[in-house]
């Protein structure tokens, strides 16, 4: 499988030379495998895979230091998950809190967005592991407890404010609703909702500076930004009327020729219009980066995917239970990919017979670890590591070599 992976060395020196544009003395200091990732630098764009084994939690800084949160889930432990980390006496929120507040730049106290890209519990949190409820009458759990210890500025979900006009699932999606409302009632954020076919989430400190950067929002609520079939761009499918995965929000993130698109656990025929987003907006061998739709389960790839090369180069994937990702769906994905990272794999899959027959687990990059990709000033190359997950010091384990952006 193709990598594009150079000596470590080499690649560590290109890496920062694609730093140049960064302000002098804040140039990134190289990673090395057994110290600590080094902090963001100006100019770079971090995209954060954080693992708790227990939910999706995606942590952004953008290149001139605002920040995004994308889900912070929280499942209760049982006989399919992996073990949690970095133990079972750290909750997840504690994980993600404890993370966030190492990696936040600048001396930031809160975090500039949050987005709930669907109301289920391993993006959320769930009422089992709920500690008990806020005085604004909310359980608090994953992405509804973090809050209390790094607060947002501004959260966005595919329903707000119509939470009690349409059908919604997910166990805690009415202490969703409660925890939105109260929060812009009272000032505490700015509640928006997300909506496909706009850019909501825009750099708010030195946005002129760093240029080539944009979040398109290409689906929400079973709408998908798209061409028509006479080829004009609107919104394709019905909105507020899909509920679960295939309401899922996702975006097109763009910096300079670096493309990523992650949207949430996406399936169905959302997933499908997705497919022909990135035929005719990005187009195939230009997509830089992926997060998989849904962990890599059996619906997470669909048809209208494959009849389209979708193809990444680099494919991420959050999982954390015995059966994402699916075996036969990881065959597929493997040789279109250059590279593929898993924050966990199950000891079930690890020992199917299937996995060893076929030696997908010598096909994977990189697995068991926070992941991080960071993108270069300008978007011009990228390098992912994997960090220890075993405890907070963040200590690198591995290290890609550079990918360059088509």
């Amino acid at each position: 499988m193709k990598r594009y992976i150079l000596t470590l060395a080499l690649a560590a020196t290109l890496g920062i030379a694609y730093c140049i544009g960064a302000p002098k003395g804040k140039q990134p200091i190289t990673p090395e495998v057994g110290k600590p990732l080094p902090a963001w630098s100006e100019g770079c764009l971090d995209i954060h895979f954080i693992n708790s084994a227990r939910g999706e939690c995606c942590f952004y800084i953008l290149p001139d230091g605002t920040t995004l949160l994308v889900d912070a889930g929280e499942v209760a432990s049982d006989a399919i998950t992996v073990a949690q980390k970095p133990n079972d006496e750290v909750r997840p929120q504690t994980t993600y809190a404890k993370y966030i507040k190492h990696f936040l730049p600048n001396g930031a106290k809160s975090i500039d967005y949050c987005l709930a890209t669907h109301l289920h519990i391993d993006h959320i949190g769930s009422l089992d592991t709920s500690t008990g409820k806020s005085p604004a009458g909310y359980h608090k759990s994953g992405l509804l407890a973090l809050y209390d210890e790094v607060p947002y500025e501004r959260v966005l979900d595919g329903l707000y404010p119509h939470y009690a006009s349409y059908e919604i699932t997910g166990q805690m999606a009415l202490d969703w609703g409660t925890f939105m409302r109260w929060g812009a009632d009272n000032k505490r954020f700015k509640a928006e909702q997300f909506i496909a076919g706009k850019e909501q989430i825009v750099m708010v400190n030195k946005p002129k500076k760093h240029k080539g950067f944009s979040i398109f929002n290409i689906c929400a609520n079973g709408q998908v930004w798209g061409l028509d079939k006479s080829g004009n761009t609107r919104l394709l499918g019905k909105a507020l009327t899909t509920v679960g995965n295939s309401a899922s929000c996702g975006f097109h993130l763009r910096y300079g020729n670096f493309d990523y698109i992650a949207c949430g656990d996406l399936v169905g025929a959302p997933q499908n219009r997705v497919a022909f987003y990135f035929r005719d907006f990005i187009g195939k061998g230009k997509l830089e980066a992926f997060k998989c739709h849904h962990h890599l389960a059996g619906n997470s790839w669909g048809s209208r995917m494959q009849e389209v090369g979708f193809n990444p180069r680099v494919a991420l994937n959050h999982c954390f239970t015995n059966n994402k990702p699916d075996i036969a769906k990881l065959m597929h994905v493997l040789p279109v990919v250059e590279g593929f990272y898993a924050t966990n794999l199950h000891k079930e899959f690890l020992s199917s017979p299937e996995v060893k027959a076929n030696k997908l687990v010598d096909k994977i990059t990189a697995y068991n670890g926070h992941i991080v990709l960071r993108v270069m000033p300008g978007g011009k190359c990228f390098q992912v590591y994997m960090l220890d997950d075993s405890n907070f010091e963040y200590r690198v384990k591995f290290i890609s070599g550079v990918y360059y952006s088509k």
